[in-house]
């Protein structure tokens, strides 16, 4: 098992090189992961700018992370990645789709910032799940205090042509 508090001081690259290597000692993909809502809670204790995210252990082909947010984020648009919010603890209002004027590239395939017009806005609480499709502009707002939830990254697979 990976020493969760270690993971704390490790960027996401660093996270997932060493997900990928898995060296000698740590657990293979087929025995599973597991890490307590207390660490959890735990690895985003203390937000930076109203915002905390760190890496949650996972198999190949997926990142997790998990975020809090004390106040509103950037406007977020990822080009190949779909995201899947599950609701920890908090509420919020997610604002997905529109149109995005103002943004600002940040990494290939990546945009932030800017503002949305347009779109739907989810009042999100715990236990809830919200899917954002790749390429949708989307923005989560906390309300009334700490929001924290699980972010699920996966590369969006283009739909097959029918036969």
């Amino acid at each position: 098992m990976y020493n969760i508090q270690g993971l704390k001081r490790l960027s996401l690259g660093a996270f997932l090189a060493m997900a990928l290597a898995f060296p000698a000692g740590a657990q293979a993909p087929d025995e599973g992961h597991y890490v307590s809502a207390a660490e959890l809670a735990g690895l985003v204790e203390k937000p930076k700018d109203g915002l905390a995210t760190a890496p949650v252990p996972t198999g190949p082909g997926a990142t997790v992370l998990a975020a809090r947010r004390d106040g509103p984020g950037e406007v977020e648009v990822h080009e190949r990645l779909n995201d899947e919010f599950v609701v920890q603890a908090g509420h919020a209002t997610a604002r997905v789709g529109g149109k995005v004027t103002g943004n600002r590239r940040t990494a290939p395939g990546e945009w932030r910032g800017g503002t949305i017009a347009g779109g739907r806005s989810y009042q999100l609480a715990p236990g809830d799940v919200l899917w954002i499709p790749a390429g949708s502009p989307h923005q989560v707002t906390p309300k009334g205090g700490t929001f924290r939830y699980l972010a699920f990254k996966f590369e969006a697979k283009p739909t097959p042509a029918p036969q």
